[in-house]
């Protein structure tokens, strides 16, 4: 199966190549509780089970990834190291501010400049996620992802950015079943 990101014919502009990065909410969480922080909720059996599955089919769609950041909060990080192990720990995970649920969309953009690797996967929170997307893409729409789903975005050399793809988190899934 080809990536459903992945471009031979990447543009390049006075030597500067494309980047791609995905946006993907964390997995199914605990409920809120008043004796458990929002920081502290951690993912449920199923968030495991799935997320699990899930890595695997982002590994299948996106092959070439070379950095995972991921929100700080528990739940996050959890979902960020099952994607890890969905590249056979080959990428290591770092936590950043700029992915957390109060972080602004400009933190997310300066994040997003100050990145070196190109294809990069950001592990974060809704309605945050889909109000970085927007502002990347100048766009004022409404967007919502599922726990478990992923926004594919291009970055230009020119700081464009290109929405490339929606991966409901049943189509990771079923991406992490193929042979």
């Amino acid at each position: 199966m080809a990536a459903v990101n992945e471009r031979e014919d990447e543009e390049e502009e006075g030597g500067r190549r494309d980047r791609f990065i995905v946006l993907l909410r964390h997995g199914i969480a605990e409920d809120k509780i008043p004796e458990k922080s929002d920081e502290e909720r951690s993912l449920t059996p199923e968030g495991h089970a799935r997320m699990k599955q899930i890595a695997r089919g982002l590994e299948r769609a996106f092959p070439k990834a070379q950095a995972i950041y991921s929100s700080p909060l528990h739940r996050a990080v959890q979902t960020a190291l099952w994607v890890s192990k969905g590249y056979r720990s080959r990428i290591k995970v770092s936590t950043t501010d700029a992915l957390a649920p109060t972080a602004s969309p400009q933190e997310f953009v300066d994040f997003i400049k100050g990145l070196t690797d190109r294809r990069v996967i950001l592990v974060g929170h809704e309605p945050n996620l889909s109000s970085n997307l927007s502002e990347l893409l100048g766009f004022n729409g409404h967007f919502e992802l599922k726990k478990g789903g992923g926004y594919g975005v291009r970055l230009r050399p020119d700081d464009t950015a290109a929405f490339e793809w929606l991966l409901s988190p049943r189509i990771l899934r079923k991406l992490g079943e193929a042979d």
